[in-house]
């Protein structure tokens, strides 16, 4: 979608039905929004290191107001505040960090791509059947991992696959953000009926910068649960590019509204 500038910090928008999912907005797409929009309030020599989300309440397909803020200016880092406005009231609320490289003291290797991944784009092909698959999803190309997927009967909570675009793009932040956000709650991939859940708040970093020798790259998502339990989960996502380096890390609380009764105990799977 396209971001309006109305004046200094503030945009408007509209969100399409197709990036839906039931009857509010893929979650992916409203970093993509605060992502671009606090993009252009700082320099372009400063990358995107992180954004914490806070979602607030439902976004419906439609028009969005984008108020940007920024907090302070360091010599190496921006620091914003990026809101989602609809109907007047925050929906979603960002905290977001632009930085330029630093020298460290310390360092440590990257984590590697699991040998489990296959080949880029190995996997199973779940065609968009509406209905049954949310809107969103039609904007992008899956490869599940049996049994690490929706209702796959996994010993451990966990999603696993490979993605990409629907259509060739260049790749900026905004879509590694919405690949990140792209694949359902682990905990789904041990459920036997489908159940509703949603996301309560989310930590995105970026890693390093995104490859281009490749114009329609794949990417491999690896996504286990570290704790389920009382009506709530989470996820400890990596997204690697196909040529190994790994891009972006994510981290994710969910609300499940099974309708399960509250268990005083948790289950761990770090």
């Amino acid at each position: 979608m396209r971001l309006s500038a109305a004046e200094d910090g503030i945009f408007s928008g509209v969100i399409l039905p197709t990036w839906s999912q039931g009857r509010a907005c893929f979650g992916g797409i409203l970093l993509a929004l605060c992502s671009r929009a606090t993009r252009l309030l700082v320099s372009p020599e400063r990358r995107l290191l992180s954004i914490n989300v806070t979602y607030v309440g439902p976004v419906a397909p439609g028009p969005v107001e984008v108020r940007c803020e920024r907090l302070r200016e360091g010599s190496s880092v921006s620091h914003l505040e990026c809101r989602v406005l609809q109907d007047g009231k925050p929906r979603v609320v960002t905290l977001v960090s632009y930085g330029t490289r630093r020298l460290g003291s310390l360092d440590m290797p990257r984590i590697e791509l699991p040998n489990w991944a296959g080949e880029p784009g190995a996997g199973l092909e779940l065609p968009f059947i509406p209905p049954l698959s949310p809107e969103f999803t039609q904007h992008l190309d899956y490869r599940w991992e049996a049994p690490y997927m929706p209702l796959g009967g996994a010993e451990t909570p966990s999603v696993r696959g490979w993605l990409r675009p629907a259509l060739p793009a260049t790749l900026d932040e905004a879509q590694i953000l919405v690949m990140l956000d792209a694949f359902p709650p682990p905990l789904w991939s041990q459920a036997t009926a489908p159940f509703p859940a949603s996301s309560l708040s989310s930590h995105f970093q970026m890693v390093d910068a995104v490859p281009t020798a490749n114009a329609h790259p794949w990417f491999y998502y690896d996504g286990p649960a570290t704790v389920i339990g009382e009506g709530y989960s989470d996820v400890r996502a990596h997204l690697w590019h196909e040529d190994g380096t790994l891009v972006a890390i994510g981290a994710q609380q969910f609300a499940d509204f099974s309708g399960r009764a509250t268990s005083r105990s948790s289950r761990d799977f770090s």
